[in-house]
């Protein structure tokens, strides 16, 4: 049997095993409420103290259960880098309507900017620009356009090495590009990285696009990254459009040398040949024009060969275009029409192959367009000169009947800029 003291001793035991027991399930029930219950509201801000010219002055605090207090609260936790918390207490502010317009704004950046802050930046991206859609002359209409253009810059990045790569291809230093589809890290859209960073910069360029200042300006930086990536995907039309919207909106950017050099070419490409709209060869045209004149680093040097050649390029095709058309005419048997075309590209293009053509088909058709004309008592059709030299005066040239009363072709269209 147990002595007095052994029983004591077991007594004891019990009781702390009892103590500790009950002490594990209360802990394992709080444990559980921490977790399904929000967190508490944040501290009341502190008393601070402001410097004004007769010295310092107590800054007066919100009233307490006010949004103000609220906010005012949330922003504590901001400066402490408590950012989960905060951005629970500052998503509640915004999304309340009743709020002030001012205070819902404050919210929302301060919200996305707790996101960014944790690395979450597809869903910063996604509050900045909701922001910036609510709140478009807001107070932190800046600050979160820069963040944003900063966010998509750095998605971009697996397409600068995607651009890098190919150049290694084409130079034969690979074999292939590494594909870049899916993203499972927090920074990063989980799929279509590249096509929310041209969102995100599209959203800059419009908020920005108001912007008077050169230092610190935005939307010409956005448009000329946009302008890359599609001129990279070869979506010619698209990279034309950033383009010239620089050369056009931001003359004194520091992209526009290198934005009108990219514009000719998009312009000069994003036709699809001779036998399609030929208005952006003739806009290219009239850009070399404009980038001879007004850039003189292109003007010059090897820049100048670059602007020369696109000119012999934008020439022959515009020259393929005229004769194009004649062909058009020959075929649907209206000879007259036809001769008049042949003759523009005669007089437009000396010295092409196109204008050799052209004086060829004016023999063939030559007999057919006389007879033509005799019966219908119009004047005579003059033989068939050689092809006009470069420089060498020309006649006027009066078009058809067909021509001259169709609507809108009553004279020939004006010759391109340039030789």
């Amino acid at each position: 049997m147990l002595g007095t003291a052994g029983r004591l001793l077991l007594a004891g035991a019990g009781s702390v095993a009892l103590a500790g027991g009950c002490t594990w399930d209360k802990m394992e029930t709080w444990d559980r409420w921490h977790v399904l219950t929000p967190p508490p509201p944040p501290p009341p801000p502190v008393d601070s103290l402001i410097l004004r010219t007769g010295g310092l002055e107590t800054k007066e605090q919100p009233a307490e259960g006010t949004v103000e207090a609220k906010l005012a609260g949330a922003k504590e936790l901001y400066r402490l880098a408590e950012y989960t918390k905060a951005e629970r207490v500052f998503h509640d502010i915004a999304d309340n309507t009743h709020n002030a317009a001012t205070i819902g704004e404050e919210a929302r950046y301060y919200e996305a900017d707790c996101h960014r802050l944790q690395d979450d930046l597809p869903k910063a991206a996604d509050l900045y620009t909701k922001m910036l859609n609510d709140f478009p002359s807001g107070a932190f209409r800046e600050q979160a356009n820069q963040h944003l253009f900063a966010i998509a810059d750095k998605w971009l990045d697996d397409t600068r090495k995607e651009m890098e790569e190919t150049r290694e291809v084409r130079e034969g230093k690979r074999w292939l590009t590494t594909p870049h589809y899916v993203h499972v890290d927090k920074e990063s859209p989980f799929l279509d990285k590249e096509g929310r960073a041209l969102e995100a910069l599209d959203t800059v360029r419009i908020n920005d696009i108001l912007s008077t200042k050169t230092d610190g300006r935005l939307a010409d930086k956005a448009l000329f990254l946009a302008g890359n990536v599609k001129f990279f995907n070869e979506d010619y039309r698209e990279a034309d459009d950033y383009f010239t919207q620089i050369v056009e909106n931001y003359p004194d950017s520091p992209f526009a040398t290198r934005a009108v050099e990219l514009g000719i070419i998009c312009k000069h490409m994003g036709t699809g040949g001779a036998k399609y709209d030929g208005r952006k060869v003739a806009e290219a045209r009239i850009l070399v024009d404009k980038a001879l004149r007004n850039y003189p680093e292109l003007a010059n040097g090897k820049k100048r060969e670059f602007m020369e050649r696109q000119l012999v390029g934008i020439t022959l095709q515009q020259a393929e275009k005229d004769y194009e058309i004649g062909e058009f005419y020959r075929r649907k048997g209206k000879a007259p029409s036809a001769y008049f075309y042949y003759e523009i590209v005669r007089r437009r293009y000396p010295g092409t192959r196109f204008a050799d053509l052209a004086t060829q088909r004016m023999h063939e058709i030559h007999d057919e367009v006389e007879k033509e004309q005799n019966e219908s008592d119009a004047p005579k059709v003059p033989s068939v000169p050689p092809a006009a030299k470069p420089g060498q005066p020309l006649e006027r040239l009066e078009g058809p009947p067909e021509l001259q009363t169709s609507p809108g072709r009553s004279q020939p269209p004006p010759a391109p800029v340039g030789n």
